[in-house]
C-alpha cells in the first residue's frame, strides 16, 4: 500500500504517525479530516471515507498541543473563535467542553472533536470565468462581484485565484492592486499573518479583526483598486462592502446560497441588492460525481454564461 503523503503526517505527533503512513491516504485528494473522541478518524474526498484509527481523550489531547507547538495558551483568541490556523494555512476547527473565557465568550476546555480542513490552491480555475468580470475593454477595471455558493463547494479556492489573476494582471487584463480582508485566514492561508498560498504579487491582505476595520485601513493607506472579502454573514459585513463601494473600489466577495434569488431573503444582503451595487453574480453548483460549475448572471439576473465546469486539478 502506498505511504500517506508527508504533508498529512505533519498534522500528527511522530508516535501516532505508523497507521496514517500505512493509510495511503494523500494530501490532494482530502479537504477535511474529521476526529471525533472514541470514534473512527472519517476523511472527506470524493466521498466520506472511515478509517481504522481511534482516538481517545488523550490521544485527542497530544494532538491538539503538538497542533499548538505545546503553546496552547498563545493559541487562545483562536480557540475562543473556534479554531486555530497552522502553518500552510490549514484551518482547525475545536471544540468540546466549553468554558467562559476571561475577557468574555467560551472557549473549549476539553478539545474532544477536531475537525482539520486542508487548504488546497488550485491555480488556474478562475480563468474561463475572469472575462465575465469586466465590462469590455481589456484595460476597464473589474466589476462588483458576488461568488454565490453553497458550502463546500469551492468558493474560496475559486476567489483565491480570481484575487491571483487580478492582481497578476491575466490574458491581456491589467494587474491591479488588491486588498484582501482575510479574518479567518482562510483566502491567503494565512499563517502568523503572511500568507502561505499564492494571492498574486499586488495584493496585500489583513487578517483578523474585522471587514470593516480591514478595509478603512486598506481604503486608508493601501489605495487598492480591487477589495475582497470572504463570506458576508452579518449585517455588518454588507455594511463594510457598502464603505468599499462608495470609496471607489471594485468589490469581490463571496456568500452562501444556492442562486440569486435565495440571497435575496438573506437580511444581510438586501441593502447591497436594493442598490444594484453588485455587477455580476457567478453561482457555483455542485453535481453527484463531485463535479463543479459555475454560471455567470448580470446585474439584472440575466445569465451572461451557462452552466460550465470548474477545471479542478484532480
Amino acid at each position: 500500500m502506498m505511504a500517506a503523503d508527508n504533508r498529512i503526517l505533519q498534522f500528527f505527533p511522530q508516535r501516532l504517525r505508523n497507521d496514517w503512513e500505512r493509510s495511503g491516504v494523500r494530501f490532494e485528494q482530502i479537504q477535511e479530516i474529521r476526529l471525533r473522541v472514541n470514534q473512527p478518524v472519517r476523511i472527506l474526498s470524493d466521498r466520506d471515507h472511515r478509517l481504522p484509527m481511534i482516538y481517545g481523550e488523550q490521544e485527542m489531547e497530544e494532538i491538539f498541543r503538538y497542533l499548538c507547538h505545546d503553546s496552547v495558551y498563545a493559541y487562545e483568541e483562536e480557540r475562543k473563535q473556534g479554531f486555530i490556523m497552522v502553518e500552510g494555512g490549514h484551518r482547525i476547527g475545536i471544540t468540546g467542553e466549553l468554558v467562559t473565557a476571561a475577557g468574555g465568550g467560551f472557549i473549549a476546555r476539553y478539545i474532544r472533536y477536531m475537525n482539520i480542513r486542508l487548504a488546497h490552491e488550485h491555480k488556474g480555475i478562475a480563468e474561463k470565468m475572469l472575462h465575465y468580470l469586466y465590462r469590455s475593454a481589456k484595460e476597464s477595471t473589474p466589476l462588483n462581484t458576488l461568488i454565490i455558493s453553497p458550502p463546500g463547494v469551492g468558493k474560496t479556492t475559486l476567489l483565491r485565484d480570481a484575487i491571483r489573476l487580478i492582481s497578476n494582471g491575466s490574458d491581456g487584463y491589467k494587474g491591479y492592486n488588491v486588498g484582501v480582508i482575510d479574518e479567518r485566514g482562510e483566502i491567503a492561508g494565512a499563517y502568523k499573518g503572511s500568507a502561505m498560498l499564492d494571492c498574486g504579487e499586488r495584493t496585500d491582505i489583513i487578517t483578523g479583526g474585522d471587514k470593516q476595520q480591514g478595509i478603512s485601513i486598506l481604503v486608508r493607506t493601501f489605495a487598492p483598486r480591487v477589495i475582497a472579502i470572504d463570506e458576508i454573514g452579518k449585517s455588518a459585513d454588507a455594511e463594510a462592502i457598502l464603505h468599499a463601494g462608495v470609496s471607489g473600489c471594485s468589490i469581490l466577495s463571496t456568500v452562501h446560497g444556492n442562486s440569486i434569488e435565495d440571497i435575496r431573503h438573506k437580511a444581510e444582503m438586501e441593502r447591497i441588492l436594493q442598490l444594484g451595487l453588485i455587477d455580476r453574480f457567478v453561482v457555483l453548483s455542485i453535481d453527484s460525481k463531485m463535479d463543479r460549475y459555475f454560471e455567470v448572471y448580470d446585474r439584472e439576473g440575466n445569465r451572461l454564461c451557462g452552466r460550465n465546469l470548474l477545471q479542478v486539478p484532480a
